[in-house]
């Protein structure tokens, strides 16, 4: 039944776009369904120069809120400065209130030649803030340290904020 959905819905897509009509009122006709049940989404967005690039495989939508199952986040930083890649075990976001929570999160952030990698219980985002919250701890690690805290942000620059402090321990022997 969901295949045959599926498949009238990228008919009419088509059909739409063949007849110069509006895709996008179909998109936002078929966003406001109730108990919508979407397969492997793919996004991109440009925010300030960078590109975002999302896949989601499963997308359960009831009401205001939808629920995502495997979601991959990445974001490639304008001018050759970096990517982030997030993978998150599954997510809810609220239109409403334009935030979302992901749980069972890991990450790379690369910049120049280094590359950390990032792990978090549950990172929450919300549209009008400029950072990423850790509520729940961030480790941020590579070969040569390990960083854990119980409660971290990360701004769009790459900046982490410890708000509780944290522990560093060295991996790798200092030159001597």
């Amino acid at each position: 039944m969901c295949a045959l959905f599926f498949g009238l819905v990228v008919l009419v897509r088509y059909a739409m776009r063949d007849m110069q009509l509006d895709v996008d009122l179909l998109r936002d006709s078929l966003l406001n369904m109730p108990g919508l049940i979407m397969e492997n989404i793919q996004m991109a967005r440009e925010i300030s120069g960078d590109m975002w690039r999302v896949k989601v495989p499963y997308l359960d939508r009831e009401g205001n809120t939808m629920h995502l199952r495997s979601l991959d986040i990445r974001r490639h930083i304008s001018g050759d400065k970096g990517e982030w890649y997030f993978f998150g075990r599954e997510g809810v976001y609220s239109h409403d209130i334009k935030a979302a929570s992901i749980s069972g999160l890991l990450g790379t952030l690369h910049a120049g030649n280094r590359t950390w990698n990032l792990e978090s219980s549950r990172l929450n985002w919300q549209d009008d803030k400029t950072y990423l919250l850790f509520p729940e701890g961030l480790t941020i690690y590579d070969d040569e340290f390990m960083l854990q805290t119980r409660i971290a942000s990360i701004d769009k620059s790459g900046v982490v904020l410890l708000e509780q402090g944290g522990v560093i321990q060295w991996v790798k022997p200092l030159k001597r």
